[in-house]
């Protein structure tokens, strides 16, 4: 055994691990299994799924369950979910039904980012779906998704960014930094900044994965966390309910059984018996999606929203909000004068949902003029976090952008405020005007860069402020 000690999501505690989450990083992915680059450290990430070793590969064909993919938080990598996928085997799932990417750093010198972790959990996600969708000769459309920790506000922050909601059947949250983490300073400095910046009580970048609602689309969500603010050390009161989701089925796990004679800590509450029980339980409780069906889709009909196929409910919110599954279920939604209307549709007999989309009232004529977009501050190395205003030339066009790798559509995240950017990250964005006009796509890489903040501070600068600035806009481990 030894010691790890955690700083997840920007917070320490030390933890006792197996001897399975010691160096070297497990690789044990399939043949013809191409794993993605690490946003994080730029190397090809580690992890398993599909056919670890010593379980052989299983026939090819279709999933018998929706494939599972298993999140980490900081300091660890997917060695930590070992126990879970005993645990799910036993239960009945397959090999090639449970996946865990080594997403990050996986050590205690560099904590990992939400930001720099999205873009690599989506190209992970294209992985899995890619190869899994090539053995069953169809596309596997849904998964669902168990993350810990980081690793919650990492997906949240991934799910937002891309518009996969209708791709992610089940989410179960278990101990995540939803509303902040008392270790979190937001004036934190050193090369783990980013996870702090991030994840600190009352952060810009928390009001803007929480803003519109915390629940989108029809992906089930479960909470699961300590709810006492004893046994987990990173949320003691008042924080004890920070991991909690308005809109989702919330566990405080050891509230509920509180004898004060113990409960399970930070990193027990995913995979221990009782807690795995409850997670697979949550998971088998939703219907399998129809293997051949396929998604529905929505379309504007005048200042009308309907579904294109039968048997469909339209779930639409006015105002910024997104609809979720509390949200009523309609024929046709009408798009109210001056809002834009977000949309989703959702087939409870085949289990799947559309991408989510935006909507507005069309004039009678379509401008000729150009639609474009602008940034400020401009692209470039900074030594702090930025915040990024963008404006379109018309007033009444809606700005989407992601920070994920991803080209923005109009149910992309959603430009409600000046962006607040503590990462190095890429950032996409377009205009659409209500006639249906788009702006070229912006792309703008800001480079929040530790090295940045050491050039601008060394001893030569403060004798002679004029020494220029010597620094290449490389980053290391991209902190």
């Amino acid at each position: 055994m030894r010691t790890a000690c955690i700083a997840a999501l920007g917070m320490s505690g030390c933890a006792s691990t197996g001897p399975r989450d010691a160096y070297p990083h497990e690789r044990a992915f399939p043949r013809g299994f191409t794993p993605p680059i690490s946003t994080a450290t730029g190397r090809p990430i580690y992890g398993w799924g599909g056919d670890p070793a010593g379980h052989g590969e299983p026939a090819p064909g279709s999933p018998s369950h929706t494939p599972v993919l298993f999140i980490h938080g900081n300091t660890v990598d997917a060695t930590y979910w070992n126990k879970a996928r005993t645990y799910f085997r036993a239960a009945g799932y397959r090999d090639d039904e449970l996946w865990a990417p080594s997403h990050g750093h996986g050590g205690t010198t560099t904590f990992d980012s939400n930001d720099l972790s999205a873009p690599t959990l989506n190209a992970f996600v294209d992985e899995v779906q890619r190869y899994l969708s090539k053995r069953a000769g169809r596309r596997i459309r849904q998964f669902d998704i168990v993350a810990h920790s980081l690793g919650v506000t990492a997906v949240r922050q991934w799910l937002t960014q891309t518009n996969r909601w209708h791709e992610v059947r089940n989410f179960v949250a278990v101990a995540g930094a939803n509303h902040g983490v008392w270790t979190a300073l937001p004036d934190a400095r050193g090369p783990s900044r980013i996870a702090s910046f991030e994840l600190a009580v009352g952060s810009p970048w928390l009001a803007q994965l929480n803003a519109g609602g915390e629940t989108a689309g029809a992906t089930r969500m479960m909470t699961l966390y300590d709810g006492t603010g004893r046994y987990d050390v990173l949320f003691p009161e008042p924080l004890q309910d920070s991991p909690a989701l308005a809109g989702a089925t919330n566990i405080a796990f050891n509230r509920a059984a509180d004898t004060w004679a113990g409960g399970y800590g930070h990193l027990e509450l995913p995979r221990e018996p009782a807690t795995m029980a409850v997670i697979v339980d949550f998971l088998r409780a939703a219907d399998e999606a129809v293997p051949p069906a396929a998604p529905p889709q929505l379309a504007q009909r005048g200042d009308t929203v309907q579904a294109t196929t039968p048997d469909t409910a339209l779930h639409c919110a006015a105002g910024g909000r997104y609809p979720d599954r509390a949200t009523p279920m309609l024929r046709a939604a009408a798009i109210p004068a001056d809002q834009w209307l977000t949309c989703y549709a959702h087939n409870p007999r085949t289990g799947l949902s559309s991408p989510m989309a935006r909507f507005a009232r069309r004039p009678a004529a379509v401008s000729s003029v150009p639609l474009t977009l602008a940034a400020s501050p401009p692209p470039g190395p900074y030594a702090d976090p930025a915040t990024i205003t963008l404006t379109a030339s018309e007033p009444g066009a809606l700005i989407v952008y992601s920070t994920a790798g991803t080209m923005p559509d109009s149910g992309a995240a959603l430009y409600r405020a000046p962006v607040y950017v503590a990462a190095p990250v890429t950032m996409t964005a377009i205009a659409i005007a209500p006639d249906g006009r788009q702006s070229a796509p912006l792309r703008l890489r800001y480079d929040i860069s530790l090295e940045y903040q050491d050039a601008l501070h060394t001893l030569q600068r403060q004798l002679d402020p004029a020494t220029p600035v010597e620094f290449e806009g490389r980053n290391r481990s991209g902190h």
